[in-house]
């Protein structure tokens, strides 16, 4: 038998999901009960209800890891919460409006009744909310976690390549590049290292990047890296790194909003 603990989010989520859906449709669209007098299972109700749940939680997640690619819950919690609490919410709404109607003319060639959207996008916020604020938790508890291990947030990196966990000092370490959600390490030596990271940021939240520069949201980047910064069009940067790797972009480009804090930080370094 199965632990609960040992389920993963997306196995716990899709769980849940049906259960969820089964309620909405029972007590909010269908309105009947297997027990009351000419009860028939709404079928089609129950799979476009399932099928708006799974896009709204799914589009959620995605957004969630997206923007918390931006917005490090690590150095500004609070901010981040409310901003990823707002943009859940609104994302939502959005998604299960057009969704909703959508289907329902779709269907079942009728649209829906205002009063009882605005009661299902009530249930469907809800739901939304705690899967946000389970996002949030996680995020704040690994931060946590790796805060309190002194040896990773002191001079050694900390994290796992393959089946290995490296320690490799701070020193060590040219740049960080992120690419549909793997997260690269390359080495002073040259050395390309695939993590366990999906993010900069939770890269970030587990080691000492306090003296590296996020120069875009691939990069994350040491002073020695830096082998050349050219100026391009509209106040941006171009920044060459070094040591190349031939399946790597070996430039940067720093936005016209950056390029002042990593001028000051290239001068400082």
């Amino acid at each position: 038998m199965v632990s609960i603990r040992k389920l993963t989010h997306n196995q716990v989520r899709y769980s849940l999901l049906p259960v969820l859906a089964l309620a909405l449709v029972h007590f909010v669209a269908y309105r009947k009960l297997p027990f009351e007098e000419g009860y028939e299972f709404p079928l089609a109700t129950f799979g476009s209800v399932l099928l708006i749940c799974i896009a709204c939680c799914e589009i959620n997640s995605f957004s969630y890891n997206r923007l918390k690619e931006r917005w490090s819950i690590k150095l500004a919690p609070v901010a981040t919460m409310l901003k990823q609490l707002a943009t859940s919410l609104i994302l939502t709404t959005f998604v299960f409006a057009v969704m909703v109607y959508s289907l329902n003319y779709l269907f079942f060639g009728q649209v829906t009744p205002f009063s009882r959207f605005v009661s299902s996008l009530f249930v469907a916020l809800l739901i939304i909310l705690v899967e946000t604020l389970v996002f949030i938790v996680r995020d704040l508890k690994r931060a946590n976690d790796h805060t309190e291990e002194p040896s990773i947030m002191t001079k050694d990196w900390v994290y796992k390549s393959g089946n290995k966990t490296l320690k490799v000092p701070k020193g060590a370490i040219a740049y960080v590049y992120s690419q549909n959600g793997l997260v690269y390490i390359v080495t002073t030596e040259g050395e390309k290292q695939l993590t366990q990271f999906n993010s900069i940021n939770e890269l970030s939240d587990a080691n000492d990047t306090s003296d590296f520069f996020r120069l875009n949201r691939q990069f994350l980047v040491s002073s020695g890296a830096v082998s050349a910064i050219e100026k391009e069009v509209n106040q941006k940067l171009k920044v060459s790194l070094q040591p190349a790797i031939p399946s790597m972009p070996v430039e940067a480009i720093v936005s016209r909003y950056n390029s002042p804090e990593f001028k000051k930080w290239a001068q400082s370094s």
